[in-house]
């Protein structure tokens, strides 16, 4: 939470600071060096290009990500910043620029500077992004490729390494200053908090109620739509099956709730399986397509075309079969 606060202040920092959309940013950020992991993403008119680096860090090693949206003259962009969107990674800094490519088209620039809390195995999980096209009047969803990193333990050299100093001394008066300000600070604080937690509540309210009608149908117009695309190629694969895992996803955490993007495909379907909602088959079901995905993504699988449409169809009779039961929940 705290990273996200101060992301969020670097991010309006820079805004309020920068002015219009070619303003300069503040920051200074490193270019992704040669052996950056780079993953391209397109959608009719926009590419999404996302660059990770270091490719292999130890823990305590500064990690980037940088995210660059490139559209087509007329296109209008919206990449939004999300605190939970980048698994489980501390955002350490943000930085964001607004910039206009040769043919007058927009591009936007996120940075992110994130710190590993852990070793072993991590991802850095698809990032949702959404455009209109010139002309059009509905947007259009576009996710990023998943990026799968292996954070080293600290090496053996690090470990006698001398400590950073300390920032300075502590003032000798602080305990004596008067304590009013910091009870009157107090009690605006808590009043504050509980005017806060009130409107925050009914947000959420509001919010989970539209997430719960609405999942449904983002989750049929994004299936739709990959569907319309065929099934992929042997190049193809792992975008097609990247993006069809996180339609699920993406469906199961607005339907039930289950706000966790970072969690492995274990932790996920465990989640996800406490849901009174979900019958066991259904549990079932939910588990085996997960892991033809991931079969795709980390063992090599190639299915054929007519397998990949079938694993779809089996995604659009899930997503059909418990929006049956909210319904149902809905009317009784």
């Amino acid at each position: 939470m705290r990273a996200w606060l101060a992301a969020s202040a670097i991010a309006i920092a820079l805004t309020a600071c920068g002015g219009g959309d070619d303003a300069a940013p503040t920051t200074t950020w490193p270019d992704p060096p040669t052996d950056a992991i780079v993953k391209p993403t397109e959608s009719g008119p926009v590419k999404a290009t996302l660059a990770v680096w270091p490719p292999r860090p130890s823990l305590g090693d500064p990690l980037y990500v940088r995210l660059t949206v490139e559209g087509k003259a007329g296109v209008t962009l919206d990449v939004p910043f999300e605190h939970d969107a980048l698994g489980r990674f501390r955002i350490s800094g943000f930085d964001q620029r607004h910039e206009h490519a040769a043919d007058g088209g927009p591009r936007e620039i996120r940075n992110y500077a994130l710190d590993a809390l852990a070793s072993g195995r991590h991802r850095i999980p698809p990032l949702r992004l959404t455009f209109t096209p010139a002309g059009a009047t509905e947007p259009v969803e576009l996710l990023t490729d998943e990026v799968p990193l292996e954070i080293e333990p600290v090496p053996a050299t690090r470990v006698a390494a001398e400590l950073r100093p300390a920032h300075g001394a502590i003032d000798p008066v602080l305990g004596e200053a008067s304590p009013w300000p910091w009870i009157l600070g107090g009690a605006g604080g808590v009043l504050a908090i509980g005017i806060a937690v009130f409107a925050v509540r009914r947000v959420r309210l509001r919010r989970a109620v539209v997430a719960r009608a609405t999942a449904y149908e983002r989750a049929v117009l994004a299936l739709g739509e990959l569907a319309r695309r065929g099934a992929p190629t042997e190049g193809d694969a792992d975008a097609w099956f990247v993006e069809l895992s996180a339609i699920v996803r993406r469906y199961l955490e607005d339907r039930f709730a289950v706000r966790a993007p970072e969690l492995t495909t274990e932790e996920f379907l465990r989640e996800a399986g406490r849901s009174p909602e979900l019958a066991d088959e259904q549990r079932a079901g939910l588990g085996e397509f997960l892991e033809r995905c991931d079969r795709v993504k980390f063992a090599g699988w190639r299915p054929g075309a007519d397998e990949s449409l079938a694993i779809l169809a089996v995604a659009r009779a899930f997503v059909d079969q418990t929006r049956a039961i909210e319904t149902h929940a809905e009317a009784a």
